[in-house]
Formats: structure tokens, sequence, C-alpha cells
């Protein structure tokens, strides 16, 4: 068993039903809720999900079908705060017009040289 995970999102969910992607949702999970090290590498497109001040205010037929604040830095934050190291990848954020102050705070910033370091460090990986 692995003692240590990457998960890499690089491509956000758009245009489904689900107003934030279900995998945050289950990596914020194995962040707090397993013995595994859970570590995450925004690249590609899915460096927006860690943008932070993001609204996420999703309706069907004009009706909110949200409960609860879920934003992409809520998750983001949560799964800092339990410990995840969140990164993203400096040239994909660049591509998209994304600045450092953009994003969630502790987010770190990385090339695509040291993401490929990551790969090396962990036991596992995921890719969503």
């Amino acid at each position: 068993m692995a003692n240590k995970v990457l998960v890499i999102f690089e491509k956000p969910i758009y245009l489904s039903f689900e107003p934030v992607d279900p995998h945050v949702f289950a990596t914020a999970l194995g962040v707090s809720d397993t013995p595994v090290e859970v570590n995450v590498l925004l690249r590609d497109s899915a460096v927006t999900y860690g943008i932070k001040n993001q609204q996420v205010n999703a309706k069907i037929a004009g009706q909110d079908i949200m409960l609860h604040e879920t934003s992409p830095e809520k998750v983001m934050t949560f799964m800092i705060e339990h410990g995840a190291k969140v990164r993203a990848v400096a040239e994909d954020m660049k591509i998209r017009g994304i600045n450092k102050e953009d994003m969630v705070q502790g987010v770190e910033i990385i090339s695509e040289d040291d993401s490929i370091r990551l790969l090396e460090e962990h036991d596992s990986v995921m890719v969503w």
C-alpha cells in the first residue's frame, strides 16, 4: 500500500451538473480521513482550481443547487489546513494569465521541471 500519494489535476470538469469537481472533494477526504500522505499538483487548465475568490453559484432552472459554499478555494484551503501540500505549475499559470497573487494562500508555485521531481517522491500517482 502506498504511504505517499500525489493527486494530479489536469482538466477541470466543465459543463456538468457538479459545481465543483467531485474528484477534488474525494481528494480532500483522502487528505483528512486516511493515514496516507496525500499531496496535490495542479497543472494544465486545472491550475484554475487554485485561484482565490472564485464564486461558484450554480443554478438549474433559476434555482440555487448548492446549500453550502464549496468553492475550489475552500476545498484547497481545507486540504492545506489538513496537511496536504498543494502545488501549481508556474508555466501553466502564465499561459492562462494567472499570477501568484491570484492563488489561494498556501498553494506553492513550482516549475514544470520541479513537478517531475514530485513523481519520483511519491509512492503512487493519480491523474484526473
